[in-house]
């Protein structure tokens, strides 16, 4: 009998929730294959890279890890770097193989030394098969649920879109398939991403809606949470009474991800933003009034070309009267074929940080308040990891708020009744109730 070949393989993944998803079910197939699985080792048969471009210090954090392997024979670079990238990759790393993140499911294939057929990247049967196989969890509990790719968007700093290109959407019936296998498998959360979830479906024919697809989701048995991804603020008014309806359903939680970028209404013309500050301050405070409880996360850029004194304090007063209680702030950095790298009105760096230091300083004094507010809650989690310490656990709060528990004896994937009794600037501390 023939001694069968031991086949070792690193998956490393960088970016967004998307990306995660991907490095999943590459790994799965992979493991289907007979390969065991790294995310760190460098030193395995097989290195695929999961690449993220979505600012410049990753960008450069992508390239120096291509750089810095002994040898690029074995390494296969997907995602959005040989997308946008792919002469840099082809000059600086000519051993590696280039497999287009729509073509992710025919890893095997290119291992193989078998032809790919890029033409198809565009088709959503494609590159949807890569998630009809068992993947390779990070998290056994959470299921990251890739809806759709592309936007419909234009603005004018983003390379993403120049990376995942224009909207297509998994048809209803392949993500309530992958739910159900999810669940069976032994996930408790899951999380729904896209570019933008907000436009979930306008192009399919008949039009379904982010609402639409919840609905049905929420419908499946079991004891779960939902978590529902990034969408630009302009998409919720196609939808907002259906949307709040699904975010008041126990089985989401009430968070919404809703970037702002900036609280001027001169800067977000120019970024080519839809809707204005004013626009998102009313959403923000109809969404809070409707919706108890609700957590807002938002991102914010600070220097963007032509961003004076005035405009940057216009973004301190927005999160100062919408108070979100995540903030992601970004400096704003060129990237490559945007028309924003091509203005001639850029903010100095020196001055990019002192406003990104006032406003972080500003975000850490809201989240804490708004983290404390929460002191006295008693109500439902889902334990869904280890802590950081000994004999500490993480939970997930209904508006997915992290909670940390100092106990050690429940199981990971529990629901558990607890009340906060402390709070820091990044989460609660909560008490089991017995």
């Amino acid at each position: 009998m023939e001694e069968e070949i031991s086949k070792t393989a690193t998956v490393m993944n960088f970016g967004c929730s998307a990306n995660r998803a991907i490095a999943e079910g590459i790994s799965g197939a992979l493991k289907q294959y007979g390969y065991s699985i790294s995310t760190t080792d460098v030193n395995t048969d097989l290195i695929i890279i999961n690449t993220c471009i979505v600012k410049q210090n990753t960008e450069h954090r992508m390239k120096d890890l291509l750089l810095s392997l002994p040898d690029t024979r074995n390494v296969i670079v997907t995602g959005c770097l040989p997308v946008v990238m792919q002469e840099w990759i082809e000059q600086n790393v000519p051993n590696a193989r280039i497999l287009y993140p729509e073509n992710a499911n025919e890893i095997l294939s290119l291992i193989e030394n078998q032809p790919v057929n890029a033409n198809l990247r565009l088709d959503t049967q494609v590159w949807e098969k890569l998630y009809s196989h068992k993947r390779v969890l990070y998290n056994p509990l959470i299921t990251t649920v890739e809806i759709s790719r592309g936007c419909l968007g234009n603005c004018s700093y983003c390379i993403v879109k120049h990376a995942k290109g224009h909207l297509r959407s998994r048809s209803p019936s392949s993500i309530i398939k992958e739910v159900n296998n999810s669940l069976d498998a032994g996930s408790k959360e899951i999380w729904l991403t896209a570019q933008d979830t907000g436009t979930y479906g306008w192009e399919r024919k008949p039009k379904v809606t982010l609402p639409d697809l919840i609905s049905e989701l929420v419908q499946i048995q079991g004891q779960f949470y939902i978590r529902i991804g990034m969408m630009t603020p302009d998409t919720i008014k196609t939808f907002k009474e259906p949307l709040i309806t699904q975010i008041n359903n126990s089985k989401v939680f009430s968070f919404l991800h809703l970037p702002s970028q900036s609280g001027s209404n001169s800067i977000l013309t120019k970024m080519r933003r839809k809707g204005k500050r004013e626009d998102y301050i009313e959403l923000v405070h109809e969404l809070k009034s409707k919706i108890p409880e609700l957590v807002l996360s938002t991102d914010i850029i600070v220097g963007f070309p032509g961003e004076t004194e005035e405009d940057f304090k216009l973004s301190e007063s927005l999160i100062t009267q919408v108070r979100p209680t995540i903030i992601n702030i970004s400096k704003y950095t060129d990237r490559p074929g945007t028309t924003a790298a091509k203005s001639r009105s850029k903010v100095p760096t020196k001055i990019k940080s002192q406003r990104s230091k006032r406003l972080m300083q500003l975000s850490q004094e809201i989240s804490k308040q708004e983290l404390e507010s929460w002191i006295g809650w008693t109500g439902s989690v889902i334990i869904d990891s280890k802590g950081t310490k000994k004999k500490q656990l993480k939970a997930r709060n209904s508006s997915y708020l992290p909670v940390v528990i100092n106990d050690s004896k429940k199981e990971l994937g529990t629901f558990q009744t607890v009340t906060i009794t402390g709070a820091t600037r990044n989460y609660l501390i909560g008490k089991i109730d017995e």
